[in-house]
């Protein structure tokens, strides 16, 4: 009978002091026994790996290494990956949760369907708002797969799909090693997006399985959800040596591929757009629009999302991470995901 485990969960982390204990717990809970959960520290200046190691408490599945500087969490995840024995590799933010049937369901489904790459459904959950799906309603009722054309296209600006490069996969770990696939160490974010693609690009779907679920913790220290000016000169960097390989796509492709582009020329222009206002030139912030004017509707999501909350007021929770976890642990997701 093979040592060998079936999963490695790579967690990267950097100063997530206050959440890193639930995430090892979240895996030491899981149904599937047979994993390994490598961890790289990525120069955090908080107690992260004094915290991670006690969470670990001796239990020689978890590795825990440390990044001699802070190089981003793609360099973080590719160090790990240097590490992975297992036949499937599965990725877990250190500031997010794993219900305990989850890898064992997305082994099984994977499995079943012959895929090499599978993902579930994200429930958002936070300390103050009930968890809500991530996907959309026609997307969380059966099993689909997701074409490379679908995947870039959710993630251009005004798609009817939310940007799939959010999911967490799970992926076949001979896949990456024999197609030597590695994250861009140039990105703080959608790192992700790109390593799938580079996947995908290969010929393999990704299995979407709604059924199963990764609880993917919003806060405000949150790298994801903070797009900075040199985040977004950073994508359009990563999509211009992509342009440079001058691969060959389908029609449906290179037109999705077109759209991500044209979707990270608006964000620029949409950031120039909100420091002009800020800063009260109106005629820079007209020449924006004038240039990019899809860049305008942007202006309107966050009062759109301010009125939707109005209308739909969610009751506050006052779960600590404790809480959390232990309604995960004894397998009774429920009673936490009421709002579900």
């Amino acid at each position: 009978m093979s040592d060998r485990p079936e999963v490695a969960v790579v967690m990267a982390n950097y100063n997530c002091a206050r959440f890193i204990r639930a995430a090892i717990q979240s895996v030491l809970a899981q149904t599937l026994t047979s994993w390994e959960l490598i961890i790289v520290d990525d120069a955090s200046s908080d107690d992260s790996v004094a915290l991670a190691q006690q969470a670990a408490n001796g239990d020689p599945r978890i590795k825990i290494l440390t990044q001699p500087s802070n190089r981003g969490p793609g360099a973080a995840r590719n160090r790990a990956l240097e590490l992975v024995t297992a036949r499937w590799i599965a990725i877990l933010d250190s500031d997010d949760l794993m219900p305990p049937h989850r890898l064992e369901s997305l082994l099984r489904r994977a499995t079943q369907a012959g895929a090499s790459i599978v993902a579930d459904n994200l429930l958002e959950f936070s300390s103050q708002t009930q968890p809500r799906s991530f996907l959309p309603a026609r997307l969380n009722k059966e099993v689909c797969w997701i074409s490379l054309d679908a995947f870039v296209g959710s993630n251009c600006l005004y798609s009817r799909t939310p940007p799939l490069g959010y999911l967490k996969p799970m992926i076949r770990a001979d896949i990456v090693r024999d197609m030597d696939v590695r994250y861009d160490e140039s990105l703080r974010i959608a790192e992700d997006y790109y390593f799938l693609v580079e996947l995908m690009l290969h010929g393999y779907r990704l299995l979407l399985d709604p059924t199963s679920v990764y609880l993917y913790r919003k806060h405000p220290g949150s790298v994801s959800h903070r797009m900075r000016a040199a985040d977004i000169a950073a994508l359009i960097a990563a999509e211009d040596r992509f342009a440079r390989r001058e691969l060959a796509f389908s029609p449906r492709v290179t037109a999705a591929l077109h759209r991500r582009r044209r979707s990270l020329y608006s964000l620029c222009v949409f950031d120039r757009l909100i420091a002009a206002l800020k800063s009260g030139d109106f005629r820079v912030a007209a020449h924006c629009v004038a240039t990019r004017p899809h860049a305008w509707p942007l202006l309107m999501q966050p009062l759109l999302g301010r009125l939707r909350k109005l209308k739909r007021p969610q009751k506050l929770l006052e779960l600590s991470d404790d809480d959390v976890l232990r309604t995960i642990i004894v397998g009774q997701p429920n009673a936490y995901l009421s709002g579900f």
